[in-house]
């Protein structure tokens, strides 16, 4: 297969260059011979060469999506040449401003090179806060899909994702709302954000989202609230945190009656740990009202 590898970059070169259909064929060539293991260092770094070349010439978006995977495939089966590609690819990502959805995917190969190749997490972490923020404001809803779900893969600031990840929290995608939401509880759960007022503001935009029209982004504000509650509990002066933990306990029973499934969520608010013998007991009436 190797006499062939000339014929094949040219048909990848070609994909770049013109608007055709995608040559399957040669894409599933070049995969093959990057791949195997008996393939020469010559074949394969002519092939990421091309490939390299293929990045800065494409324009189409599905012809940049195949050139990315294969580029991402030569950097895990030959690691020699991981730190090769995965410069190649920040370069064409930093200069290139034309797809908000490219970018993303680049991000993403960058962001799994760098965890298969350590030696490259600090040239990841580079990529900075402004770069992450103005890629999720881009126009491509899968991208920024992508970016709010694993902006922890990437190196930023506690302060900058809880901005970004409440802001989106009101995007018109529920699917975004939701990635959002789980975003806030990931936050939480890193215990990188200790402000009081910052803890509250938290839970009540979590609280605010139980009314939302879409039962995706409801579950999942139900899952923020549970996480949100507990923290904002906890950061309480100790001589406020009975009422504070009624509060959550209530409120969090309102949620159940609201979307059901009564057991299970009280059962989880039981085992929070925020609930003292005496601090459960207490609500005892008042949730008997509310189950009513």
């Amino acid at each position: 297969m190797e006499q062939h590898v000339g014929s094949v970059c040219e048909s990848i070169l070609g994909l770049s260059t013109t608007k055709n259909r995608l040559n399957l064929r040669a894409l599933s060539s070049a995969r093959s011979l990057i791949v195997r293991t008996s393939t020469s260092d010559s074949t394969i770094y002519a092939l990421f060469e091309t490939l390299a070349r293929s990045v800065q010439l494409a324009t189409e978006p599905l012809v940049l999506h195949h050139i990315l995977k294969l580029l991402s495939d030569i950097a895990f089966h030959h690691s020699r040449l991981s730190s090769l590609v995965f410069h190649s690819v920040r370069s064409q990502l930093l200069i290139r401003s034309d797809s908000s959805r490219l970018s993303a995917e680049s991000v993403f190969v960058l962001s799994l090179i760098s965890e298969h190749d350590l030696s490259l997490v600090s040239s990841m972490n580079e990529l900075d806060d402004r770069f992450f923020v103005s890629l999720c404001f881009g126009p491509s809803v899968p991208g920024r899909s992508w970016l709010l779900s694993n902006a922890f893969r990437i190196s930023i600031r506690p302060s900058v994702l809880l901005t970004v990840m409440l802001g989106f929290t009101r995007d018109p995608y529920p699917h975004v709302r939701r990635i959002a939401l789980d975003g806030l509880v990931g936050l939480c759960k890193s215990s990188a954000i200790e402000d009081f007022g910052v803890i509250e503001g938290c839970y009540c935009r979590a609280v605010e989202l139980l009314g939302d029209a879409e039962d995706s982004v409801r579950c999942a504000a139900v899952h923020a609230v549970s996480e949100w509650g507990k923290m904002l509990v906890a950061s309480m002066e100790e001589m406020n945190k009975s009422d504070c933990s009624d509060a959550v306990f209530v409120q969090a029973i309102h949620i159940v009656r609201i979307l059901g499934g009564y057991a299970n969520l009280i059962r989880e608010h039981f085992v929070w740990g925020i609930f003292k013998e005496t601090t459960i007991l207490k609500p005892i009436p008042v949730l008997c009202f509310v189950l009513q």
